[in-house]
């Protein structure tokens, strides 16, 4: 169900609800940056959280209501936190937890893999944290960017 047009905006609490389309992805995105700059986040932890945001938006614009006409909303709420930001994904699609299953195999070759789960992957490579609930029958993506973190990929490398 979309909000009425007075949801779809950005409010004092940090949240921005607009329909599930592709065309609002760089709103969305501000959204984030603006508040990464908000906490003093440095530019490449605020880099690594706008992309995760980023590709998790996307898979909500083309899978959440893949077959509902006009399409849902999607909602975007960044939390402040002491240590970083916390940002909710929120919609109302069938339930779809990204974490459920397991991580690609990335060593063996195209042919060989299922499809999927190379997102999710880059999403849990990039932040602090990424967790999934299903919550008032809305799936909520919580993906968390500690301030001084380095993610996962950056660790890897010392």
């Amino acid at each position: 169900m979309i909000p009425d047009d007075s949801e779809f905006r950005s409010n004092a609490e940090g949240s921005l609800c607009l329909p599930a389309e592709l065309d609002h992805l760089p709103a969305f995105l501000d959204h984030v940056r603006q508040m990464a700059e908000v906490v003093g986040m440095a530019a490449a932890q605020a880099s690594r959280l706008e992309l995760a945001v980023e590709e998790a938006l996307v898979n909500v614009c083309n899978y959440a209501y893949a077959d509902q006409t006009p399409t849902g909303a999607v909602r975007c709420r960044v939390v402040v936190q002491p240590d970083g930001l916390q940002v909710e994904i929120t919609d109302e699609g069938p339930s779809f937890d990204p974490l459920a299953r397991p991580d690609p195999d990335t060593a063996l070759e195209l042919d060989q893999r299922e499809p999927g789960g190379l997102g999710i992957l880059l999403i849990k490579s990039l932040v602090s944290e990424v967790s999934y609930r299903r919550e008032d029958h809305r799936n909520v993506l919580t993906i968390k960017m500690d301030k001084a973190a380095t993610g996962k990929t950056d660790n890897a490398e010392s």
